[in-house]
């Protein structure tokens, strides 16, 4: 069964934040001769966001991902949707910190920046060199510093997450702080609309919990899973769709979120297992901290707390006001506010050698070079 199959099953049959016909007609305005950027465009949503332009008369694309197989993939796959138009799009392998993105938003004349890149599992946070690489990717490096007076661009796009509230690990720090640097450039650019969406966690996308049990389950391993920890869940094709109605006029300067009339009540991991189970038809014995399947495969239920993941999620911060957007019950805004780094900090009291971890942030993330183990690409543009 393939993935968008599951995902109607198990998450919605329907897509509920799908674009209304005054939100498309404004897109397509918006893109008309556009020449874009899109950094992470290989990634479980950059790609399928870059599928949905199809529909967009845009000028050029250029998309850049740091995945040499996966932008092979999504090359194949645009080759046989956009066809004539696939001569207006170019591939570029690297990686977001080794490109200089000052020059190619200035000299490719980009109109419409859009930011997927990101470091993204707690498993990343247990060395400073990899916080640092973190650091880089997710907040120091994705936006450009110095636009010429001739600049192009007017609008920019980065995705945020969940893990930005309240955050309890370093992934959801640095997403916090990308959110501060959005409201810092929306104040040093104020013609250029600034925006990005915190959305539920996407289902079945790479990495995931969810894309790990059915790969697991197809492979007939053991794995382990959370017993306890719940999500909201959305579907790849809300995800783009949230993305698209954060590039609205109406959305500048602001956070996107799901409505959580539309979300109803968060899941839990483990249901969804069980879930999955029945749709692959697998019989199972179950015991106190083991589910032991038909295929073989042994699931290790975990009901301990794991440093810097949330027994749920939230999407929003008590002080952050929800604003209701004409014509679309949806979704809600939040305006960009100004933000404190160190108060933002004092949330991860739990994470072990938090004052080295201030020291580093202070004086060695502005000097951070990623290693060739960490990026596998060394080449510049």
């Amino acid at each position: 069964m393939k993935i968008f199959e599951l995902e109607k099953k198990l998450i919605s049959n329907k897509n509920r934040f799908k674009l209304n016909y005054n939100q498309k007609k404004e897109l397509k305005k918006d893109f008309k001769h556009s020449i874009i950027l899109i950094i992470g465009a290989a990634g479980s949503i950059g790609s399928k966001f870059t599928k949905e332009l199809k529909i967009y008369d845009f000028k050029k694309i250029y998309l850049i991902d740091k995945d040499e197989n996966q932008l092979t993939e999504l090359n194949r796959d645009l080759i046989s949707l956009f066809k004539k138009k696939i001569f207006k799009i170019q591939f570029i392998c690297n990686d977001l910190n080794l490109i200089n993105l000052d020059r190619f938003i200035n000299d490719k004349k980009i109109t419409h920046y859009i930011n997927f890149s990101a470091v993204k599992h707690v498993r990343s946070e247990e060395n400073l060199d990899s916080i640092g690489y973190m650091m880089k990717t997710n907040f120091h490096n994705f936006l450009p510093k110095k636009l010429k007076k001739s600049s192009k661009l007017r609008k920019v796009f980065s995705i945020s997450t969940d893990k930005a509230v309240y955050p309890s690990s370093i992934l959801g720090l640095t997403k916090k702080l990308m959110e501060q640097k959005l409201y810092n450039f929306k104040k040093r650019f104020p013609h250029i609309g600034v925006s990005t969406t915190r959305f539920a966690n996407v289902s079945f996308s790479n990495g995931s919990a969810l894309k790990m049990i059915i790969d697991k389950f197809r492979e007939g391993k053991d794995f382990g899973i959370p017993k306890k920890v719940e999500r909201y869940f959305i579907t790849h094709e809300e995800a783009v769709s949230l993305c698209l109605k954060s590039l609205l006029s109406n959305c500048d300067g602001s956070i996107l979120i799901p409505n959580f009339d539309i979300l109803k009540k968060q899941i839990k991991i483990y249901d969804i297992l069980l879930k999955i189970s029945k749709i692959l038809k697998l019989k199972v014995n179950k015991s106190s901290n083991k589910l032991i399947f038909s295929n073989r495969s042994k699931v290790f239920l975990v009901s301990k707390n794991i440093i810097g993941q949330k027994l749920s999620e939230k999407l929003n911060e008590k002080q952050e006001e929800l604003i209701s957007i004409n014509n679309d019950k949806t979704v809600h805004k939040i305006n960009f506010k100004k933000g404190n780094f160190f108060k933002n900090i004092s949330f991860l009291k739990k994470i072990k050698d938090l004052n080295k971890l201030k020291l580093f942030l202070r004086k060695k993330v502005v000097n951070y070079k990623p290693t060739r183990s960490d990026i596998g690409i060394s080449k510049n543009i």
